[in-house]
């Protein structure tokens, strides 16, 4: 009888249980934000990587990851057929071919995982399996240019943990939830020591929380007020790129920039799509205009190389400060291709169009203020982010989630924005074309919030703030050396382990051979 459902128990641990935890995770994430859920399916999962060897942990692993990503990044599909007008088998190859390159990363945790078991229970759910995953997120948010989204950390932003993200960054926070996870599995799984351990840390938990500072004792307010306006066009994907509209577009934010007296403001990521020697007669006019009434205006277009052949995706500062910021960190494969030229030309991303600006560049200044600009996808990226901190006073992010309208991606960049606020201890201005825009307070709270899929402007006073928070001076560096640290000591403690083990058994072969021959 045994025999007989071992392929349907097997089916069940490796496929169906796994799969059920990834999408459970996802709820973890906005716009739902229900946080024990992903506690939950954090403890099933290491329940799922205790019991079995590297290879199906390994497995379990990839297929947790491929329900999470499927189910947490289906607005790919969304924007690659929907809005880009891929055909539905393209689209689908393209979401999934992203999903299961993601996958790998937790079946690298669940690998670490399955040949470390050997560890006692508290040592391998408190160090190890938490070491394994945080290396596991960083080397996803590097590797072919990196791709961080749905981080762990981030479901935090709204939970007691979120007062250590100033110190550890979003990934630090990875690493603290699943340190959570573990110590609630080691009630249920350990042994009795382990239990009196994960017990003694659920009663200091209060006292860690209570204990880590506030977000304003890392930075200070400077003692003046910003206005600031954020428009939001809410111009549709498919009209953005239409030549015919570029005009109206144009009228449009030049419009709504004039109805507004706020020192600083903030257009979306290219709410003119065109390279700026094409709209200089209009460029001209509204410079003017904004350096009388004593505004800064940052208006999002492409902005030339020298040489004319390619183009920057770019903010330019218009009126009162002067001054330009240029994309550095590109998307992959939507404005550049990852690895060697002849794949680029290959796939056909090789045309002409978007090149990285460089990595030191001025910070553009509105009324004393130092801003740190990012452009759509380069907020993902908390380790860039810092690169414009502590000299930056106030934040700022344009986008154009446009593509994703309508999609859960809307709710998952602004929770993103959060995190850089909460984590640099700065105010930041977000501007997106169709929605979510806001303004964010320095502890990741919602100050203003524009509804997605409507015009909008958002009007309100930042507190721009100095100094420099923990993470903000070491970035994800102590993570990616204590991580490192964990996996590969870990790995050589097992190594070590398994190689007594075969060891000693040698030595019971040989002496029961010897009793037999006696």
């Amino acid at each position: 009888m045994t025999t007989r459902f071992a392929p349907m128990r097997r089916l069940f641990a490796d496929l169906l249980v796994p799969g059920a935890l990834g999408a459970l995770v996802t709820l973890g994430f906005a716009p739902w934000n229900i946080y024990p859920a992903t506690i939950a399916a954090l403890i099933g999962v290491l329940a799922l990587w205790r019991s079995v060897g590297p290879g199906r942990a390994a497995w379990r692993g990839f297929v947790f990851g491929a329900a999470h990503f499927g189910t947490g990044l289906y607005w790919v599909y969304v924007a690659v057929h929907d809005h880009a007008g891929a055909h539905v088998v393209l689209a689908g190859l393209a979401t999934g071919a992203l999903v299961v390159y993601l996958a790998c990363f937790p079946a690298l945790t669940g690998a670490i995982a399955g040949a470390t078991n050997r560890f006692a229970p508290t040592l391998w759910a408190l160090v190890v399996v938490p070491g394994a995953w945080c290396l596991a997120e960083l080397l996803r948010g590097w590797a072919f240019t990196g791709f961080p989204w749905l981080s762990l950390g981030y479901v935090t932003i709204a939970a007691p943990l979120n007062g250590l993200a100033p110190l550890v960054g979003v990934h630090g926070l990875s690493l603290a939830l699943m340190m959570a996870a573990g110590t609630l599995w080691l009630l249920y799984a350990g042994t009795l020591w382990a239990r009196l351990v994960a017990l003694v840390l659920i009663a200091l938990l209060p006292l860690l929380v209570w204990s880590v500072p506030s977000p304003a004792h890392w930075t200070r307010p400077l003692h003046k007020t910003l206005q600031v306006a954020v428009l939001q066009g809410d111009i549709a994907p498919a009209n953005q790129w239409r030549p015919a509209l570029f005009a109206p577009t144009l009228r449009r934010y030049r419009d709504m920039t004039q109805r507004t007296d706020a020192a600083l403001v903030v257009w979306p990521e290219l709410a003119m799509p065109v390279s700026a020697t094409r709209v200089d007669g209009d460029l001209a006019p509204l410079n003017a205009e904004a350096t009388r009434r004593g505004q800064t205006v940052l208006a999002g277009l492409f902005w030339p190389t020298r040489d004319h052949r390619h183009l920057y995706n770019s903010v330019l500062a218009l009126g009162a400060d002067r001054g330009r910021y240029d994309k550095r960190h590109l998307v992959p494969f939507g404005e550049i291709v990852p690895g060697p030229s002849w794949l680029e030309r290959l796939i056909g991303g090789d045309d002409g169009h978007a090149v990285a600006g460089a990595s030191a560049q001025p910070l553009i200044h509105a009324q004393g203020t130092a801003l740190g600009v990012s452009i759509g996808f380069e907020d993902v990226f908390g380790d860039e982010v810092r690169r414009d901190l502590p000299a930056a006073q106030l934040l700022v992010n344009i986008t154009n989630d446009g593509w994703f309208a309508g999609t859960t991606a809307l709710a998952q960049h602004l929770e993103i924005a959060r995190m850089r606020a909460l984590e640099s201890g700065r105010p930041l201005v977000r501007a997106a074309n169709a929605g979510i825009s806001a303004m964010i307070g320095f502890d990741g709270r919602l100050l203003h919030v524009a509804p997605a899929g409507q015009r909008a402007r958002l009007l309100g006073a930042l507190v721009p703030r100095a100094g420099a928070t923990p993470y903000v001076a070491y970035g994800n560096r102590p993570l990616w050396w204590a991580s490192a640290a964990v996996v590969l000591l870990a790995l050589l403690g097992s190594g070590a382990l398994a190689w007594q083990t075969r060891r000693q058994r040698r030595r019971d072969d040989r002496r029961r051979t010897l009793r037999e021959r006696i």
